[in-house]
């Protein structure tokens, strides 16, 4: 029988249409979330509240509305799923994006747990989609992702979500300031895309953050106050407090803002009392978080070309503020991004190599990791700014860190690419005394006993030609412990090659010649 033309052509549009509203690759989502349901959650990401037992949870939406967070540990029965209220924050200024923040904290969650979560406005037709996180085991092995400086313009963005989700369990990421290039531009249009893109991975391991130079620009400073929640801050947070603590497994991290040193310098003295309390505090639970290392924005040491940057200057503003603390306190590790390389250095204090390895290290190592803004300004180092530069990579590649935090005593940090995965660098560090690097780390049995470890420690040897240091290993150099035993064994091996002509010399010194008769 034949059809009509206007039959067969109505069907086909009527199938077209049905399969453009079934294909989820079909759906405009930013369409459906304008014209459909302008309270959607979006943009979610969590971090760590004042410890690993609290989670803050964060999104946007277009219209007010209130916040709450439905979770519970994989059993979903009524009376198993708990329900958190938070409060939602006004920004106009994201006048080109979603102007409605919305902040939950959870509290009480249990270490090694996966929770599943989900978001929602007041009405249940706002429910988000379901997350889940595991929150950190409290003694085992612990892995963290690093990078700074990275953009919506990044090329290697996907990847680095896709790996985040991956196989390898983070249990946190580290973004290590200058975020999204930048979060106020465009009216709020550029954070807004930057925190859809991360949603995946940042909904799903706590995203923490320190602020670069970048987040204290005017039209971007407020968007960093609203869009990041702190632990145990206040929120919005205040330009005086950018800093943070938090204990994850082994490790005690630090993260502090180095742009109080050149914008904000009213609030140098803040952030130094600040430190000084911090450092004592962790110093006094080494035991239990045996590694201390900080995270910071701009490096203290670096190799970049650019002789502008404050890392390459003799006398540096962050170095000046912040080497003598991190020394005197035992920091292990400083990580910064700001310079758009890759570079390690050697145990370093005061522009000197206190060992070349990674063995019970004397001093602070330094890592920059700042290669994931390549696309906004590409830096190198074309040679070693030092001789406590240890590797510079000459790849313009993006690149991120993963540091393995095996126990008390061993760290292993590996660099990858971004795009391919490549492995660029990877080393062990092992540190079994940890504590304050100007105290000695050899335990010999003093032979003057408690009177003359008294007096050592008075001693001021620095104007000496040959420091009491040098040979008592304050620290634990290894190139001085080598220099000396090199030196024991050739004096040893020149006294058994001319014992006979010495023996003569010292006869002919101090033995007394007779006379002979005439």
């Amino acid at each position: 029988m034949m059809i009509p033309f206007h039959h067969i052509l109505f069907a086909c549009v009527s199938l077209t249409c049905t399969e453009g509203l079934l294909s989820p690759s079909t759906v405009d989502q930013t369409t459906k979330y304008d014209t459909d349901s302008p309270n959607i959650p979006k943009q979610v990401h969590i971090g760590f509240g004042g410890t690993t037992n609290e989670m803050i949870v964060m999104w946007s939406t277009r219209q007010n509305d209130s916040s709450f967070v439905e979770y519970h540990n994989g059993d979903n029965s009524k009376e198993n799923v708990k329900t958190s209220r938070g409060n939602t924050v006004y920004f106009p200024e994201n006048s080109n994006g979603l102007q409605y923040l919305h902040r939950v904290v959870l509290t009480n969650l249990q270490p090694s747990v996966k929770y599943y979560y989900a978001v929602r406005g007041e009405k249940r037709e706002s429910l988000s989609d379901q997350f889940s996180f595991t929150t950190p085991n409290s003694d085992g092995k612990q892995v963290f992702m690093i990078y700074g400086d990275m953009g919506t313009m990044t090329k290697s963005l996907p990847f680095i979500v896709y790996e985040a989700t991956g196989e390898m369990k983070y249990s946190s990421i580290f973004h290590l300031g200058d975020i999204a290039y930048d979060l106020g531009r465009e009216h709020g249009a550029i954070g807004d895309k930057f925190f859809s893109r991360v949603e995946r991975m940042a909904s799903r391991i706590p995203y923490m953050t320190i602020p670069g130079d970048h987040e204290m620009f005017p039209d971007s400073k407020n968007h960093y106050f609203h869009r990041i929640s702190n632990p145990g801050k206040e929120w919005p947070m205040h330009p005086e407090d950018m800093w943070y603590s938090v204990n994850i497994g082994k490790v005690h991290f630090i993260c502090i803002s180095t742009e109080v040193f050149f914008t904000n310098k009213e609030n140098i003295q803040k952030i130094m009392d600040w430190l000084v309390q911090d450092l004592e505090e962790a110093n006094s639970r080494r035991q239990k978080y045996p590694w201390v290392i900080v995270m910071a924005h701009r490096p203290l040491y670096c190799s970049t070309d650019d002789k502008n940057e404050d890392c390459t200057k003799t006398h540096s503003v962050v170095r000046t503020h912040l080497e003598d603390m991190f020394y005197f306190y035992g920091v292990d590790l400083v990580f910064s991004g700001h310079q758009h390389m890759y570079e390690r250095t050697w145990p370093v204090y005061k522009n000197r190599v206190l060992a070349y390895n990674y063995l019970d290290p004397r001093g602070t190592v330094h890592i920059v990791i700042g290669n994931m803004g390549n696309i906004y300004l590409a830096e190198k180092g074309s040679r070693p700014g030092g001789p406590w530069s240890s590797f510079i990579s000459p790849s313009q590649h993006e690149m991120y860190g993963r540091l393995h935090v095996h126990n008390s005593s061993h760290i292993y940090w590996e660099v990858r690419g971004a795009q391919d995965n490549d492995l660029y660098d990877k080393r062990w560090i092992i540190q079994r005394i940890h504590g304050p690097f100007n105290k000695s780390s050899i335990f010999i049995p003093d032979p003057l006993g408690a009177a003359g470890a008294a007096w050592r420690e008075q001693q001021d040897d620095s104007s000496d030609i040959i420091s009491l240091r040098f040979f008592y290993m304050n620290g634990d150099d290894y190139t001085n412990r080598v220099t000396v035993l090199a030196f024991t064994i050739i004096i040893l091996l020149f006294g058994l090659c001319f014992k006979k002509k010495i023996l003569n010399i010292i006869r002919l010194c101090f033995v007394k010649q007779e006379s002979l008769p005439k």
